[in-house]
């Protein structure tokens, strides 16, 4: 598993700098021919970064309590999905 964890600080944010940090982060993953699921965890409150996987394809497939963050909501979406709609 690889785990890429990313913030913007927010005197940047709203210039689209997130949704291409993960395209750019998704990308560099999948140079690895083993990776077959991209996994993304977020927290629920955190709507901007839930509409940003929202929009790159991610579907919702459960929730999980971080020891650290608490409660996140955990979307996934096949590797060769990703590859074919950003190559």
């Amino acid at each position: 598993m690889i785990e890429i964890g990313y913030g913007i600080v927010p005197e940047m944010q709203g210039r689209g700098l997130g949704k291409e940090l993960l395209l750019a982060a998704w990308k560099w993953v999948l140079e690895y021919p083993n990776v077959k699921i991209l996994r993304y965890t977020v927290g629920e409150s955190n709507s901007v970064s839930l509409h940003i996987i929202q929009s790159l394809g991610f579907d919702f497939v459960g929730q999980q309590i971080d020891e650290t963050d608490g409660p996140e909501q955990i979307y996934e979406l096949a590797a060769e999905r990703f590859r074919k709609n950003f190559s």
